[in-house]
């Protein structure tokens, strides 16, 4: 396998996250044991990589709701801005944040009417 496959990058970063978290709650609680700030640490990574896989499943459920309004081809040259909108708005709704607020950052966005409509529909904004 290549030294510079996706894999490989995801495992570095993987492994760059594990000891930073590592290092902070060691720095935090100097005095726990190493097998408990292990358990933290990889209990850290997995919440990380679970947000992960729940919003890329958020941006590939839009796309498909997307495709199925006709509108993909449409926008495909956008895809990249969208994508990041889209994960924008799933970490506020997450987060618990009220159907005003997303409202205003879904209208703040620099798109157009269209693809803002298709953003509310898909996340039950009113």
């Amino acid at each position: 396998m290549p030294r510079k496959s996706a894999v490989n990058r995801g495992r570095t970063k993987f492994d760059k996250l594990y000891l930073r978290i590592l290092t902070t709650v060691k720095a935090q609680y100097p005095n726990a044991p190493d097998e408990l700030v292990a358990k933290l640490a990889a209990e850290g990574i997995y919440k990380y990589a679970s947000s992960l896989g729940y919003y890329e499943g958020v941006w590939r459920g839009f796309k498909a709701f997307l495709a199925g309004s006709g509108l993909q081809q449409a926008y495909r040259n956008i895809m990249g801005p969208l994508r990041s909108a889209v994960i924008q708005v799933a970490r506020l709704q997450m987060t618990g944040a009220t159907d005003d607020q997303l409202r205003n950052v879904i209208e703040s966005l620099a798109f157009d009417q269209p693809i803002k409509q298709k953003i509310k529909e898909y996340f039950g904004v009113p």
